[in-house]
């Protein structure tokens, strides 16, 4: 008895291939699954002979579930059915070791033969020559019903997977890939218009070229001005006669077709799908879906557009609160700038990429915000803290993890906030963190702000040298701070990037404190009281 999986999300559809696959005149039995999720479940319960799988289900790609499979060493054989296959996903279906591709729609016989293939071992030639399909109600697998299907799936995806994106190249690209399949074009990409600079930038491609393609390019170099400057709202382009169009530098397409992207309805961008399989015109209903994706994709845009907005408004006020807090005392003045900088510095010599080093930097001159909540008699107390007020003065990483708390667009920012007191000992506060527990950008930050509190004069001492900063750091490399960081710091340190208040003879100035041993100021705080 061979047991044979039929994972399909549309329950006509899964019916009649269902029913073909029981036409095989072989002991077979068919399960059946309408989402990933449940045919994993039927996986982790019994073993299967056979998967017969369409694309995209209601929460993913079946591709997916095949690379699990096959990371588990299951060698089932799968047959993979498509209303359209992109060439990267025929591809990846390839490296998995799909057994048949079938291209929806197709004749029950065509489905037959893939499974006698897949099934049967090719050594029993009397057993393939006896299966038989048996006689069944589905005749052939109806055209109407897949195109059903494909559009119901393609709709299904705009509506729940596109929303999920919060980075805009992300949210394009999965608009790309869906007007690409809902058109059936084999490549394409989503440019956005800089109106400043009358160019297109391309934030999304797929399957342009085989060499490489400017990413920018003058509006004038396009065929899309009318798109763009005017109220045209679509643009078909065939083949001409004697070579290729041109839709972009670079880029040869027999045909292609184009419809602009706006925002607020103000057209402020291009989709445009070249070498589509078959050269008729677009259907009307065709010119419809992409006519609605690019409106979904206006909203998303317009929300995106909107939240990013709101995030930077908010987040401009959080740093004009930490610099009014820092304005009380003359001695911490522009102390976070500093340490946002710094901590900028040193993301860029660990090799970060550029989104993670605005993080970071953003994280450094928040970093001190929950110390609005501290008292001014303990905030700008001169001297040492009492072990009471010390305990005080540790709450503010809380605090402002706190005030941040409800801030969606700061989540990665709060992080900083409530762990750059953390110990790599796993001695610090407020979580008693170690290691690599404690979240990577606010260790950078706990080394940026310990080097400016020793390297700035504060109230109740002066500043250090650099050469102590580096000493310190090299001391406490592996016990206070990530050992990684304190290479990078010390690399900047020398390549003259950090500079110390510290002159030569201030250290007796009348009204400033005695310089203290590191020993003395960490047996209270953290390498420097003004670091708390």
């Amino acid at each position: 008895m061979l047991d044979i999986l039929v994972l399909e999300d549309q329950p006509a559809v899964r019916e009649v291939i269902s029913e073909v696959v029981e036409g095989l005149e072989i002991p077979i039995r068919v399960g059946k699954a309408d989402s990933l999720k449940e045919a994993r479940e039927k996986f982790s319960s019994q073993s299967w002979n056979g998967l017969v799988t369409d694309l995209s289900l209601g929460d993913g790609q079946s591709l997916d579930l095949i690379a699990e499979l096959r990371k588990e060493g299951n060698d089932i054989p799968v047959i993979l059915v498509s209303g359209f296959l992109s060439p990267s996903r025929l591809e990846q279906a390839k490296k998995l070791r799909v057994e048949h591709v079938l291209a929806k729609p197709f004749d029950p016989e065509t489905l037959l033969d893939c499974l006698r293939s897949a099934l049967i071992p090719d050594g029993a030639t009397e057993l393939k020559n006896a299966v038989k399909r048996k006689g069944h109600t589905a005749g052939k697998l109806l055209p109407e019903m897949f195109e059903m299907d494909r559009k119901l799936g393609l709709l299904y995806r705009m509506f729940d997977e596109m929303p999920k994106h919060t980075d805009v190249s992300q949210m394009c690209g999965s608009a790309l890939e869906l007007a690409m399949e809902m058109i059936h074009a084999q490549g394409g990409y989503l440019a956005l218009f800089e109106r400043n600079h009358e160019k297109l930038v391309i934030v999304a491609e797929k399957a342009l070229s085989s060499k490489p393609v400017a990413s920018t390019c003058h509006l004038s170099e396009t065929p899309f001005r009318s798109l763009i400057h005017a109220d045209e709202e679509f643009l078909e382009v065939f083949p001409v006669s004697g070579g290729s169009a041109s839709c972009w530098p670079g880029v040869d397409a027999d045909q292609y077709v184009a419809i602009p992207v706006s925002l607020q309805g103000v057209h402020m961008g291009v989709l445009c799908l070249t070498e589509r399989v078959g050269n008729d015109p677009l259907k009307t209903e065709e010119k419809h879906l992409l006519g609605l994706l690019v409106k979904k994709l206006d909203t998303l845009l317009d929300n995106r557009a909107v939240h990013a907005a709101l995030a930077e408004s908010m987040r401009e006020t959080l740093i004009a609160l930490v610099r009014s807090l820092e304005a009380r005392d003359r001695y911490t003045k522009d102390h976070s700038s500093r340490v946002g900088n710094l901590s900028a510095l040193l993301a860029q010599e660990m090799g970060l990429d550029e989104e993670r080093i605005q993080l970071i930097r953003t994280g450094g001159l928040m970093h001190d915000i929950g110390k609005v909540g501290i008292a001014d008699e303990i905030l700008l107390k001169p001297g040492r803290y009492t072990d009471h007020e010390y305990a005080i003065m540790k709450a503010h990483p809380s605090i402002g993890d706190a005030i941040l708390k409800n801030m969606d667009s700061l989540v990665r920012e709060r992080l900083i906030v409530r762990h750059h007191h953390e110990r790599w000992d796993g001695h610090g506060y407020p979580d008693k963190l170690g290691e690599e527990d404690i979240p990577f950008e606010a260790r950078i930050v706990c080394v940026a702000d310990a080097i400016d509190a020793m390297t700035t004069h504060r109230v109740y001492r002066m500043a250090k040298p650099i050469s102590f900063c580096v000493e310190q750091l090299k001391n406490n490399s592996g016990i206070q701070f990530d050992p990684e960081v304190v290479e990078a710091a010390v690399a900047i340190i020398e390549h003259g990037a950090v500079q110390t208040q510290a002159k030569v003879g201030e250290y007796e100035k009348e009204g400033l404190m005695p310089m203290m041993s590191f020993s003395d100021i960490a047996s209270e705080i953290p390498v420097d009281a003004g670091a708390v």
